[in-house]
């Protein structure tokens, strides 16, 4: 399987991974989240495909949390995903659904 494409963000931005990683997934919305390190697996697999650009938020269970042990344990890795990691905040997710 080819990696995915890269895209350079404006005329000066980073490059970034053309499909990113929507984290969600990882914690408990869909089931009972798996373990650490069954979900280090995905992880690895979203990286090694060439996905520089994930998503994550508080609002998604563990989510931050498993990342951020996931880059502790593997440092090599955040370089990879050398571009960015989204992240919201709860707070947005309510003004949006409030029309606030």
């Amino acid at each position: 399987m080819s990696e995915i494409p890269q895209r350079q963000l404006g005329k000066d931005g980073p490059c970034l991974s053309a499909i990113g990683f929507g984290s969600m997934g990882l914690s408990g919305f869909y089931g009972m989240p798996a373990s650490d390190d069954e979900r280090f697996k995905v992880l690895d697999r979203v990286i090694e495909l060439g996905c520089t650009l994930i998503d994550t938020s508080d609002v998604y269970g563990d989510n931050e949390d498993l990342i951020g042990k996931y880059f502790k344990k593997y440092p090599d890795k955040r370089q990879k995903v050398n571009s960015i990691l989204i992240t919201h905040k709860t707070i947005s997710i309510f003004i949006g659904f409030f029309g606030y």
